[in-house]
């Protein structure tokens, strides 16, 4: 997606030195009948502010819609099932080899409470969610996916799914973006793997293709762009095969355009998992659930309270802080793993020079030719490596037995033998860690993707685990990138920063006072503030609020201070003149720095779908959800600030008042029934009802809720494609809808006939699954996902396209029906959906006659 301004800037890369020319060449692009209008500029009729259009293109407007009908297909078919004795073998196996691992003699010694949590996997193997994310997936359902929290035992999970698969006699197959996440989604679960680019050029040549008893898994599904997942969805539809997704779209977006792994597990539902296994102290598994649920801020407040972020003065002090930490945990535990992270090239290649620096001034690492170091060009420019040099692999290579982001250690270095051009021997690193894996020969005449591997980029790391991690932010960085380099580790992670780097003015104040503007005596007298930095630069900052500002903080000469702009207000000057005057605060650099910092590490940089566009058009339309279930469940912000009573008023000083309410249980806010609100809601939910009990019911004129379509408002009313549509076009769009809904009605009655869930019981049974597992969160004090949000705004759309207005029966039929409430909250299966359909029954006939419920 995108607006009128991205047009702009990617013309600008071609005709950058003629307007006329440029003009002419946007016009044409905003004419083309390949653009497609998602959503029409709007403004904010309280701020004036303009939201530009959003666009898309026809393209990929019918492969995102493609891939969701193919996928709601694949969702409703029923051929690679399971039987049940199988999933619980598997299942068992797995349990039981967790048991060893956790219990042998390799097994990690964890000090204080962390034997608690260690003794609690030991007696139960996998957990709960782990076993339904596995009966999920195993399930007839020819598409499946899990979302699940960074280091929430994913792998784990499908190292069992496999056995069971296999037993009933299905091959498995595996497949990553990267070389490295396919290398790890093999090493840990057994399923044999491949990167998606690998598969795509196999079936150009119709090699590798899939067939009925194939099962493909998809692992880090959120980093792959909705062209390259939509072929994959294709294949598998096409060659009857099922699909399985993995991942988590909280985590680092897709690499291309869209985010087509969340619009599918909207479409049709995923099993979850939650609980964090990755992390080996209570406290930290806490701040990964935060950063797995949109609250960094929080997250980033609990390693703060730990002593685990540090802001130094430069970049150069965070880098060397970094170097040394590095290497004293490589000193005191030598068989532990670590990484360096970085978010910018640049940062990541200083990181590695600084390391090797200090590993050749300890005479660890030799230093040039003499000492036996060698000079290599490689793809990046020339680099010298040496005997014992950590080295990472940027390119897959078959005949190497490399993959793109595989780390090892260097053994050797040759300049080159007759006959052969220069070589590096090194070991890969293997499952167990460094020095495992197995030992490769590198022509650098032929294979020059390589680089020092002390430090990484953080795109490598995407779904590696190590003991202790040491990463360098960036003001280049978002909440999805701080998830993923904050949840690497099992003991510890260490995050720098540089006041430099987050706060453009701080620095010692050198001087301060009245002075004519700029000091020049012409002009009229203002206020300056003069602040040094470290490399003796300095920086005068003017403004009349300044002298305020500074009388209130009173710092001293020498200081280290940081000035805050707060903004401006509007004032009048002595000739009438109306204008705007600067504000300004002075505090303490290290503060500023830390609350710029968390500032930037908490943006959202979710990528968007068309399908989103698509769907909100829906929900406006009152497909979606006429009333009822609200479309936002609200989170508690305040349990980081219990964990963090240091953090608790900066954090409430900060936040907007909305955001301070405290998040309600949903199955009671679902529930409620409040009073003051009681007789025009219970009106508008009975006249939906109403309208649909019957042939002979009472047809009620509902009208929204003035509350509702304020809500709504502001967005587009449709979907404004270029092509204009005709009479005889709506009228065949008619047509075609009536012949769906016939279609629907004889599906039912052959599902029945059959056997088989009909398409209502399914979309029940999916408003259940949804809103259990959103229950389960609150109940369990944990907060609820955005992924079971719109889990639930689907399972709400199904309902209503299964029958209109059956979610808001469904709403009514919780708050007043007890059987409904307890079939809900207290059964499961096959048994749970038949229960709530006789209560929606019920509650229709009472919405239809009140006298029943009188």
């Amino acid at each position: 997606m995108f607006d009128r301004r991205d047009v702009a800037k990617a013309l600008h890369r071609y005709i950058n030195d003629d307007r006329q020319e440029f003009q002419s060449a946007f016009a044409k692009v905003m004419a083309s009948p390949a653009l497609v209008e998602l959503q029409a500029e709007q403004a904010d009729p309280a701020t004036g502010e303009v939201a530009l259009a959003r666009y898309s293109t026809r393209d990929m407007v019918e492969i995102e819609s493609a891939m969701a009908e193919r996928a709601k297909g694949m969702n409703d078919a029923r051929s690679h099932g399971v039987a049940r004795h199988h999933v619980e073998r598997a299942i068992a196996r797995q349990d039981e080899a967790i048991r060893s691992s956790m219990a042998g003699p390799s097994s990690p010694e964890i000090g204080g409470g962390d034997k608690d949590f260690s003794a609690k996997r030991i007696e139960a193997g996998l957990s709960d969610e782990q076993r339904q994310a596995i009966e999920h997936i195993t399930g007839p359902e020819r598409i499946a996916a899990v979302v699940g929290f960074a280091g929430a035992g994913k792998s784990t999970l499908l190292a069992a799914a496999r056995e069971a698969w296999e037993a009933k006699g299905y091959t498995v197959h595996g497949a990553a973006l990267s070389g490295k996440a396919a290398e790890g989604l093999e090493e840990s679960s057994g399923i044999r793997s491949r990167t998606l680019a690998s598969w795509s050029r196999g079936w150009d040549n119709d090699r590798r293709t899939l067939g009925r008893s194939d099962v493909f898994v998809i692992d880090e599904a959120g980093m792959v762009g909705s062209r390259q997942l939509a072929r994959f969805v294709g294949e598998a539809e096409a060659r009857v095969a099922k699909i399985v997704l993995v991942g988590d779209h909280e985590q680092l977006q897709a690499i291309g355009a869209g985010a087509p792994f969340r619009a599918i597990t909207e479409e049709i539902g995923h099993a979850e998992l939650s609980e964090i296994r990755r992390q080996r102290v209570d406290w930290q598994r806490e701040a990964s659930v935060d950063f797995a649920t949109h609250r960094p801020a929080e997250g980033l407040a609990a390693y703060r309270e730990h002593g685990a972020i540090s802001l130094a003065e430069t970049g150069e002090d965070a880098r060397g802080q970094i170097v040394r930490d590095y290497l004293a945990d490589r000193d005191e535990r030598p068989d532990g793993t670590r990484v360096a992270m970085a978010h910018r090239r640049a940062d990541v290649r200083a990181l590695n020079e600084g390391i090797r620096s200090a590993l050749q001034e300890r005479g660890e690492l030799a230093r040039g030719e003499d000492a036996g170091a060698l000079t290599f060009q490689t793809n990046d420019g020339k680099r010298e490596f040496a005997t014992g040099d950590r080295i990472v692999f940027l390119e897959n290579n078959r005949d190497l037995g490399v993959k793109n982001g595989m780390l090892g250690t260097v053994e050797q270095v040759e300049a080159g033998k007759p006959g052969a051009g220069p070589m590096i021997v090194a070991q890969l690193d293997g499952p167990g860690g460094q020095g495992r894996g197995e030992r490769v020969s590198i022509p650098m005449g032929d294979y020059q993707a390589i680089d020092h591997g002390y430090a990484t980029t953080i795109h490598k790391n995407q779904g590696a685990t190590v003991d202790r991690a040491y990463v360098l932010a960036s003001g280049t960085m978002d909440r999805h990138l701080t998830y993923v380099v904050m949840t690497r580790h099992r003991e510890g992670v260490q995050l720098y920063g540089s006041q430099d780097a987050f706060t453009g003015q701080a620095g010692r104040l050198v001087e301060h006072g009245a002075a004519p503007y700029e000091h020049d005596p012409r002009n009229s007298d203002s206020y300056y503030v003069t602040l040094e930095n470290d490399q003796g630069q300095r920086h005068t900052t003017w403004g009349v609020d300044l002298e305020r500002a500074m009388e209130d903080a009173a710092p001293a000469i020498g200081e280290k201070i940081g000035l805050q702009h707060l903004g401006s207000t509007p004032v009048t000057l002595p000739d009438g003149t109306q204008t705007h005057r600067n504000t300004w605060k002075v505090r303490d650099a290290g503060e500023l720095a830390y609350e710029q910092l968390e500032s930037r590490l908490s943006r959202s940089g979710a990528k968007e779908t068309t399908l989103d566009y698509t769907r909100d058009f829906a929900e406006r339309r009152g497909i979606a959800a006429h009333m009822g279930v609200r479309s936002e469940i609200e989170v508690p912000r305040d349990r980081a600030a219990e964990r963090h009573p240091a953090e608790r008023k900066r954090i409430e000083d900060r936040a907007p008042r909305s955001s301070q309410k405290v998040g309600v249980d949903l199955a009671q806010d679902i529930r409620a029934d409040p009073r003051e609100d009681l007789a025009s809601d219970r009106q508008q939910r009975r006249g939906v009802a109403e309208q649909y009990a019957g042939e002979n019911g009472p047809q009620i004129d509902q009208k929204r809720p003035q509350q509702v379509e304020k809500q709504r408002g502001g967005m587009f009313d449709g979907l404004k494609l270029n092509a204009r549509p005709t009479s005889s076009q709506e009228r065949s769009e008619r047509t075609e809808r009536g012949e769906r809904a016939r279609a629907v009605s004889e599906r039912n009655r052959q599902a029945a006939r059959l056997g088989r869930p009909s398409e209502m019981e399914r979309a029940v049974d999916r408003y259940a699954r949804a809103f259990g597992a959103a229950d389960r969160h609150v109940r369990e004090g944990l907060p609820v996902l955005d992924a079971q949000k719109q889990e639930i705004r689907a399972a709400e759309l199904g309902l209503d396209q299964a029958r209109p207005g059956t979610s808001a029966l469904m709403v009514s039929a919780l708050q007043h029906d007890s059987e409904t409430r307890r079939a809900m909250t207290e059964l499961s299966g096959r048994e749970r959906t038949g229960k709530l359909v006789v209560g929606l029954d019920r509650e229709r006939t009472a919405l239809a006659d009140p006298n029943v419920r009188a």
